[in-house]
């Protein structure tokens, strides 16, 4: 399976699961009572509710339109709560379900579109509760309105506040995960997502050449052992800071693994991806690190391979591309190899 950074929406699917469950049980309560009042349409809907609740109980952990059957389930319920408030045989108790209307609606449909429902739902709620059991008494409790407005307003801001702050969190935890700890550049499962993002765009829109470029650096072992680890650090520190220095606005640099750097570059085509990573490897091999007073030359070797040509999945590009890199590495290493190039001499290296 390719691995791709995404959202998790599975607290969300829990969540959904809960709620359910209690319109389940609640639904056939209710049905039961309504039926010994004789409110007898009232109960009928509840009933069909909890129908229409036990079967997305089966549907709703596997099916990939998660949000639009949340939309599907959860407008109809507030519907159905908002009839069941305005009816004249219903108490003012009603009114704690539509308190539950913020929480439901961020947890399961997030900020924005959370919002938007709970200040739609609220806002009709309690034009239908001063309605029904203020303004009928023929003089309006200023405190009881008061605190019926402000319980549902701070409602909706602690819903808000944690939803906002949730989802903040979640997105710093995505950027972490895709993230080199060592050299700050992405990893290999945001080279996969970045991957698959363009696969999307290429089928909705014109065929875009792209290549994938690996490269691994020249003797990296002997730089350990010789200067130690720090320096190995601060090398690879150095060569991914000077590839994203230079690299274009197109490209995607990702560390995955070791001494091993991916660049995807897309829009280029792979005459021109050669010659961009080969004037890459010479600039860098006359850039050397500086390491506590030591001047550390640091070469690379690499391999490239093109979509299409050389395969359609990344793994594919990627396998390509290594078998490249090896021949680079035979040849006396300080190389870019990438066949299907012509051979062409650049500062005595030979582009394979």
């Amino acid at each position: 399976m390719t691995p791709q950074l995404v959202q998790n929406i599975q607290h969300r699917r829990e969540v959904m699961r809960a709620l359910l469950f209690i319109i389940c049980l609640g639904g056939v309560s209710f049905f039961t009572i309504n039926i010994y009042r004789e409110i007898y349409f009232l109960a009928f809907l509840e009933l069909s509710y909890s129908i229409y609740a036990v079967a997305l109980l089966r549907i709703i952990s596997k099916t990939d339109n998660f949000q639009r059957w949340v939309v599907a389930f959860l407008i109809p319920l507030y519907s159905l709560i908002l009839y069941a408030l305005y009816l004249p045989e219903t108490s003012k108790s009603m009114f704690v379900w539509i308190l539950a209307f913020p929480i439901v609606s961020y947890l399961l449909l997030g900020k924005k579109a959370g919002c938007l429902v709970s200040v739609l739902f609220l806002m009709t709620a309690l034009i239908i509760y001063h309605v029904k059991f203020l303004t009928m008494q023929g003089s309006v409790d200023i405190a009881e309105s008061l605190n019926v407005i402000f319980s549902s307003a701070l409602m909706i801001s602690f819903a808000h506040v944690y939803e906002k702050n949730r989802e903040s969190n979640e997105v710093r935890l995505l950027e972490l995960a895709g993230t080199d700890s060592l050299t700050g550049v992405p990893n290999r499962l945001k080279l996969y997502e970045s991957y698959g993002q363009w696969l999307k765009q290429l089928k909705c829109g014109q065929p875009t050449p792209m290549s994938v470029a690996l490269i691994d650096l020249d003797h990296f072992k002997t730089i350990n052992d010789k200067y130690g680890h720090s320096a190995g650090d601060e090398a690879l520190r150095h060569v991914a800071n000077f590839i994203r220095a230079k690299m274009p606005a197109n490209a995607l640099l990702a560390r995955i693994g070791g001494e091993e750097f991916t660049l995807k570059i897309t829009e280029v085509e792979l005459a021109q991806c050669c010659d961009f990573i080969n004037e890459l490897r010479k600039e860098l091999n006359e850039s050397p690190l500086v390491h506590e007073g030591k001047v550390i030359k640091i070469t690379f070797s690499a391999g490239i391979a093109t979509y299409g040509e050389d395969g359609t999945s990344l793994d594919a590009l990627l396998a390509c591309a290594d078998k490249r890199l090896y021949i680079a590495k035979r040849q006396g290493r300080n190389r870019v190899c990438c066949e299907g190039v012509h051979e062409v001499k650049t500062s005595n290296k030979v582009l394979c």
